[in-house]
């Protein structure tokens, strides 16, 4: 980290290399419109503050982490004032409803875990995915959403069990089609 600190190269290429995939990853389920940018803009915006960072690798990655959740609420509310101009396909409507069973079928295909995460509240989503993709602990989750640790503990329990509610849903649910009629 020291090395970093000072500018080495090769040092700020192995902290970026070791934690880019994840805060790519982050982003593209938080919605960024550019999410590999976007890891670029966090990463900058990091290796400017390591001489002051404290905490080692375990800072490193609550303060990257932090910064990439504020970039994706930026890059969140810069998409809402900006109206999308595309082609119509008729295919992709989205004012269309697919059926449940389409719905179940496409989220066992690949991105299950996508799925489910995008059923849950924006929230409780969040919380999710910076204990588990960004390895954060409750506290470090608390300060990169700027609330309490209490609130960061009851939307991860509240999370935790509707992901088993859905869970269990689409495990006693039918795997084939034809299982729906007998």
């Amino acid at each position: 980290m020291r090395d970093a600190a000072s500018g080495d190269g090769v040092a700020l290429r192995r902290l970026y290399d070791a934690l880019a995939p994840k805060i790519v990853a982050y982003l593209r389920l938080r919605g960024a419109e550019d999410p590999e940018g976007l890891t670029n803009d966090v990463f900058l915006a990091v290796f400017t503050r390591l001489d002051r960072l404290t905490g080692g690798w375990t800072g490193f990655r609550a303060l990257t982490f932090t910064i990439a959740h504020s970039r994706a609420v930026d890059d969140l509310r810069r998409q809402a004032r900006q109206p999308r101009h595309s082609e119509y396909d008729a295919e992709h409507d989205g004012r269309a409803d697919s059926s449940a069973e389409q719905q179940a079928l496409a989220g066992m295909d690949d991105g299950e875990a996508s799925q489910l995460l995008a059923l849950l509240p924006d929230e409780q989503r969040t919380v999710v995915m910076l204990r588990v993709l960004g390895d954060l602990s409750v506290a470090q989750t608390a300060l990169a959403l700027r609330t309490t640790e209490a609130r960061v503990k009851k939307l991860q329990q509240r999370a935790v069990l509707a992901l088993r509610g859905l869970v269990s849903t689409s495990e006693s649910a039918p795997k084939d089609l034809d299982e729906v009629g007998r």
